[in-house]
């Protein structure tokens, strides 16, 4: 069987770490090499993460004005289940569960 598209040339280059004409220097005995360098992160990257943290951590955990409403509803007797909905989402929730178990 012939497999085509790959260059065995440039394979064994890449192997011996002869990528792109660039040679790999032999390294000491006990060292590793050293891993290639990245370029730094624009600074904007860092302030949006920054910011998104923040954002998040003086959001509120509970939204009070849900909790209010619903709280109103249940007292005023308009609240309402749907048992066949309700019964869907936890089964759904259920598979998905086993399923995500390694």
């Amino acid at each position: 069987m012939k497999i085509t598209g790959q260059d065995p040339a440039k394979t064994a280059e890449l192997t011996l770490g002869k990528a792109k004409g660039k040679e790999t220097q032999p390294t000491a005995a006990g060292k590793k090499p050293e891993a290639p360098r990245r370029a730094p992160l624009p600074a904007t990257s860092s302030l949006t993460t920054t910011r998104a943290r923040e954002a998040i951590r003086n959001e509120a955990d509970v939204r009070a004005d849900k909790v209010a409403e619903v709280k109103e509803r249940i007292r005023s007797g308009k609240y309402e289940v749907d048992a066949d909905k309700l019964a869907d989402k936890m089964i759904n929730q259920s598979l998905r569960e086993d399923i995500e178990k390694p």
